[in-house]
């Protein structure tokens, strides 16, 4: 959780275990720490070599150090993320998206968008966003139709405005032929333009509780933490972005989407209600930075054809997101 520094290029993750993918994209994990580990009690050295975010201080970062305590204090099941990337599957940022009532920098009355449905909180000039957090339980995916459908839970920053998105979450799939179906959960990562990246290894179903941390540590290099409150476990890994792709920071977003298979919108699958909560951004600027909430956020309904909704948002409070299925597309 700190500051994004000024690019310098692509950089070498700073983990222990680097690989490559086709796409371009160098990702780094980190060894299993000791049995017991507490990252609460472990020097800032440990924290480094474990692959955990600094200590805010108490007294000069209060704000960032109660967030890093909340994620952090708890004895959780490390696990070394495995991947496999799912090419031709992506999430990306807003499609036929439009901003209703206003500008994009606040005071805009909703939003609507092809394929999301959800928040997004803009930066405010001269600012940008570094980090991103959300909790949210994992829906338990159905349809009453034959064919597969498709909704993805994340959370993210850019694609409002801009070509980049670095976001990440859970994806919940149910296909079915006649009375045959089959659903299919998991958690995956993205830096649009390019493909899905699915964590094979970490376990999660339907009903779990995901919390996810997005820490950017350059325009070009990120720190994903996943973790499934329900079971214990978490992963966290560096990512360092393709030549050419960078991040602009200009916006935070809680989203449900259906995502795209080969450049075309996939069919919305029956999530029922999804709620987002713990939904709070860091936004950095000359003057220093702020913690932000969804005070001022902008809810997005994802419309389909002839403009019909099909996921509905309602901001309940400053940090609670509710999102409602309302029909395939």
């Amino acid at each position: 959780m700190k500051k994004t520094d000024k690019p310098r290029g692509q950089k070498k993750p700073r983990g222990n275990r680097v690989q490559k993918l086709s796409s371009g994209f160098l990702i780094s994990t980190y060894k299993e720490p000791p049995e017991g580990f507490l990252p609460a009690k472990a020097t800032t050295r440990e924290l480094l070599v474990y692959g955990f975010p600094r200590k805010p201080d108490p007294k000069k970062e209060p704000q960032l150090r109660a967030i890093w305590d909340k994620v952090f204090s708890k004895p959780r099941r490390m696990i070394v993320p495995q991947f496999i990337e799912n090419v031709g599957k992506t999430h990306g940022h807003a499609r036929k998206s439009k901003l209703k009532g206003g500008s994009k920098s606040g005071g805009i009355a909703n939003a609507t968008s092809g394929n999301w449905s959800g928040a997004v909180q803009f930066a405010q000039n001269n600012t940008a966003f570094s980090w991103v957090a959300g909790q949210w339980t994992v829906p338990n995916p159905h349809t009453s139709n034959n064919g597969s459908y498709y909704a993805s839970e994340w959370v993210g920053i850019d694609g409002w405005g801009s070509n980049d998105v670095c976001q990440a979450g859970t994806e919940t799939e149910v296909s079915k032929i006649l009375w045959f179906s089959n659903t299919n959960v998991y958690t995956w990562w993205e830096w649009f333009p390019s493909n899905e990246v699915a964590i094979t290894n970490l376990p999660v179903s339907a009903g779990d509780v995901m919390y996810c941390l997005i820490c950017l540590t350059s325009t070009t290099t990120a720190t994903i933490y996943f973790t499934n409150q329900s079971t214990g476990d978490m992963t966290r890994f560096d990512i360092t972005a393709p030549s050419g792709t960078t991040l602009v920071g200009n916006s935070a977003e809680w989203i449900v989407e259906r995502p795209s298979i080969n450049n075309t919108p996939t069919s919305l699958s029956d999530f029922g209600v999804v709620y987002f909560d713990e939904c709070l951004a860091f936004c950095h600027g000359t003057g220093g930075g702020f913690v932000d909430n969804l005070n001022s956020a902008t809810p997005i309904t994802m419309t389909g054809a002839g403009g019909a909704a099909l996921s509905t948002p309602v901001i309940e409070n400053s940090s609670v997101l509710k999102l409602t299925w309302r029909k395939s597309s």
